[in-house]
Parts: structure tokens; sequence; C-alpha cells
């Protein structure tokens, strides 16, 4: 039996500001603690790398990374449930990392949840490499629990 392959069609474009409202949909979706929309009026008023995938005219994805002196740091990812495993965020990690490239921004740093294992999986592929652990960084994910571990990855951009 061969499983059906869907494959994202997105354009990857620059976030413009009347995307928030779209985007902050997408993260309330994707987030146990989502960003608020003036955290997202922030990151885009400061010149953070801010990337949308749209699809017919539809918004089904975003990146948000920090660009910084010499690094950067993928601060969200996340792409609409009905439109996951499409190669949405593939295409948006690909972007942010060849406009990283560009102006020379390396490495590319990021943190997980420990419990993400779709995540981990996700950059371990794409040859995100384990640096280091904090402890109790994020809040709880299920009510109940105690704080959770972030774990620490890079992807160095020069070879």
């Amino acid at each position: 039996m061969l499983n059906e392959l869907v494959f994202c069609s997105a354009e990857i474009t620059l976030m413009r500001e009347d995307d928030i409202p779209f985007v902050l949909d997408i993260e309330r979706q994707s987030n146990p603690h989502p960003w608020s929309e003036s955290s997202f009026r922030e990151a885009f008023a400061s010149g953070y790398l801010c990337l949308v995938a749209r699809e017919a005219q539809c918004i089904v994805g975003f990146a948000i990374v920090q660009v910084l002196v010499d690094d950067a740091e993928l601060l969200l990812i996340a792409v609409n449930p009905s439109s996951r495993r499409s190669g949405c965020a593939s295409m948006l990690l690909a972007e942010a990392v060849q406009r990283l490239s560009l102006i020379d921004r390396s490495p590319l740093h990021l943190e997980v949840r420990r419990s993400n294992a779709a995540a981990i999986a996700f950059y371990e592929a794409r040859k995100f490499a384990l640096t280091g652990v904090r402890k109790n960084y994020y809040p709880s994910g299920v009510a109940g629990q105690s704080r959770e571990d972030a774990l620490l990855m890079s992807l160095a951009l020069r070879s």
C-alpha cells in the first residue's frame, strides 16, 4: 500500500503587518503557551526575519528568526494543523537559512521542548546538532506537570 504524498505549494514571503492576525491564529493552534499579538508586532517592528507560507492567498505557516550580530535564533516556526507534514515547515526553514547565509549569519540556534519528539526529529533531519540543555526552561505544557527542559540545537550555515 502506497502512502499518499502531500506537497506544500506555498510561496514563502516576508510577513506583512496585516498578516499578524492570521499568524497569531496558527500560533494559538500550535503552542501551549502562544506568543501574544504584541509579541508578534514587536518582533515585526524590531526587524526580525518574519516569513510566511502563503498558499492560495491563505497563510498556512510562519517562521520568526531573531537576527543577531554574528548568528541568529529561530524563535518560532509553525504550520496550520491542516497543512502539516506537507513540506511547508521545511520550505520556511530553507528560506530562513538561505536569507541568513546571504547576510553571513551562522550558526542558527533554537530551543525545543524535550517532549516535542516530532520537532526534534525535524531539526535533526535538517542537520541541527544538540548543543545543550536548559533545565526547567518551559512552563508546563500539560496541567499539573512541572516545568520542562529545553534542548538547545544549532545549525552551522558556513562550511
